[in-house]
């Protein structure tokens, strides 16, 4: 994320600061503080009648060509689980139920800078899957024949719904 020159409010030059015990910018000005919050993700360890996983491989950075669990940004006002079910059908057009919260988890990406990331276990009502722009490839998997998943996240995601 692109920091603030320049307060949003009133126009005026930021400075630095302590404020709350971290370094922040802020406005001498009107005293506006520019506080730095993560972006919600919501994530989908989808699984199907077999219980074979739902895997895509991403047509966008980031991760551009990988293979991943579905998810992505939630909307504002949105319910976590209605946004984890909204990104399935947008990606897949698949839909389904949230069976479990998976867990929570916090990440620092390049791209996007900080994330809170919440991840649940879907249980899809078929297996019919159309892409959207955002995917090359998607399919259900055993996990032993499973493409490789590279994501870190994606896997610890994959470990705790198996330990659940």
């Amino acid at each position: 994320m692109k920091p603030y020159s320049f307060c949003p409010i009133c126009g005026a030059s930021l400075s630095n600061a302590s404020i709350d015990g971290r370094e922040r910018m802020y406005c001498p000005l009107c005293k506006w503080v520019h506080y730095i919050n993560p972006l919600p993700v919501a994530i989908a360890f989808a699984v199907n009648s077999n219980n074979e996983l739902l895997v895509v491989r991403r047509a966008h950075e980031p991760a551009f060509n990988e293979w991943a669990l579905p998810g992505g940004f939630l909307e504002a006002g949105e319910e976590p689980h209605d946004g984890c079910l909204r990104e399935l059908m947008e990606e897949t057009s698949l839909s389904g139920k949230v069976e479990r919260l998976i867990g929570l988890y916090h990440r620092e990406v390049e791209l996007y800078g900080s994330l809170l990331v919440v991840a649940y276990m879907v249980r899809v009502d078929h297996e019919e899957i159309s892409l959207n722009h955002e995917l090359f490839d998607a399919g259900f998997y055993p996990r032993e024949l499973m493409p490789p998943i590279r994501i870190p996240l994606h896997n610890r995601i994959i470990s705790d719904a198996d330990s659940l």
